[in-house]
C-alpha cells in the first residue's frame, strides 16, 4: 500500500531550486519549478551524478556530470530513450510537502 511521507514545507524551496531529502533510506531530489513540486531519484541513472546539483531547463534537469537530461514529471531521458529516472508523486497538504512511496 502506498504511503505519503512528509519531506519538508512549501517554503523550503524557491522557484528553480532543488534539494535532496532522505526517505526510507532513499535519496530523493525535490524540485520546485513553475509553481509545482517534482521528485526524482537523486542519483542520475546514467552514472550516478547528483541531479539536484544540475541545471533546470524548463521541465528538465540536466545532470552536471555528463549532460544527460531528465523530464521532471516523467523521468524520461532526452538523450537515451532506454534511460529513465524514477519519479515520485508529490502533493501539498496544508503547508507540508509529501512524497508518495510505494
Amino acid at each position: 500500500m502506498a504511503k505519503f511521507v512528509k519531506v519538508g514545507r512549501v517554503g523550503d524551496l524557491a522557484d528553480g531550486q532543488a534539494k535532496v531529502v532522505q526517505v526510507d533510506g532513499l535519496r530523493i531530489a525535490l524540485f520546485y519549478v513553475g509553481g509545482r513540486f517534482y521528485a526524482l531519484e537523486a542519483a542520475c541513472p546514467h552514472e550516478g551524478g547528483p541531479l539536484a546539483d544540475g541545471v533546470i531547463e524548463g521541465l528538465r534537469i540536466v545532470c552536471p556530470w555528463h549532460g544527460y537530461d531528465f523530464h521532471l514529471k516523467t523521468g524520461e531521458c532526452g538523450l537515451d530513450p532506454d534511460l529513465r529516472a524514477l519519479t515520485y508523486p508529490v502533493k501539498v497538504q496544508d503547508d507540508d510537502l509529501l512524497i508518495e512511496m510505494a
